[in-house]
């Protein structure tokens, strides 16, 4: 981690947004095993047509993906705004090059939110086919990472 990423993720920690936590490798395996299957779910739930299970379980996914990054390093979000925190840590975290990326992630988030305590909106299968592509994208490279942080983690191919 860069000096600029410690100093970030220490206002998230003075600002209650998140906390320090250890956790071990069983734990971090079992977030993986359920992100593998919230990916293949979304895969799965899109050919048969149900959207918006299909987008609720990639994003699912990439929450949890996100996660291990975040207990990977030694924190966890604690705030009232979990999955906000937890993406925005995870973009301090793994750096710039996932901007974009997170920034995206960011918009499937309200998305969801949309779906779950405003379901009058429609997600289409465009919107559906665009988060499984970026959870795909956000995971091979998020992998990388893993792979060379702690080789006991039980990484997975979609």
């Amino acid at each position: 981690m860069k000096m600029n990423s410690e100093s970030s993720l220490d206002k998230l920690l003075r600002e209650g947004k998140i906390r320090k936590q250890s956790t071990d490798v069983n734990h971090l395996n079992s977030l993986l095993n359920s992100a593998h299957q919230n990916l293949l779910s979304a895969k799965y739930n899109l050919e048969g047509g149900f959207l918006e299970t299909a987008f609720k379980s990639a994003y699912d996914g990439l929450l949890q993906v996100s996660r291990v990054v975040l207990l990977l390093n030694g924190y966890r979000p604690d705030d009232g705004e979990q999955h906000k925190t937890t993406f925005i840590a995870a973009e301090i975290i793994l750096g710039g090059d996932f901007k974009e990326l997170i920034e995206r992630i960011g918009r499937y988030r309200i998305k969801r939110n949309e779906a779950v305590y405003q379901p009058v909106d429609f997600i289409s299968r465009n919107e559906t086919i665009g988060i499984i592509d970026s959870a795909k994208e956000y995971w091979l490279a998020v992998k990388k990472i893993l792979r060379e942080k702690n080789n006991q983690l039980e990484l997975f191919d979609l």
